[in-house]
């Protein structure tokens, strides 16, 4: 009985983050690029120094989001494989 109640909420979990996976990725990435795209307007064509900041914190949210992502994802179809596998089995 225990076990099954585990099952159940292990897929009850994966499936929530299944559904919270696109909007942790695209958030930080919006963010990101409206900071790259605020510092680009700002403070490239204008030639304004003090917006240089934007730029830097555009690119640390953008490059530490991929490199998060992409061990979220990695991790995320190692679960599902790993689901997949035990449904058979259970089978």
């Amino acid at each position: 009985m225990k076990k099954q109640q585990q099952q159940v909420m292990y897929a009850l979990l994966l499936r929530l983050e299944l559904w919270f996976a696109p909007l942790l990725i695209l958030v930080p990435i919006v963010v990101s690029f409206f900071f790259i795209q605020d510092w680009y307007v700002r403070g490239s064509i204008k030639g304004i120094s003090q917006y240089d900041g934007e730029l830097i914190l555009g690119l640390v949210i953008l490059f530490g989001n991929l490199l998060c992502d992409i061990l979220f994802m990695k991790s995320l179809k190692n679960l599902k494989r790993k689901k997949i596998i035990t449904e058979k089995k259970m089978k």
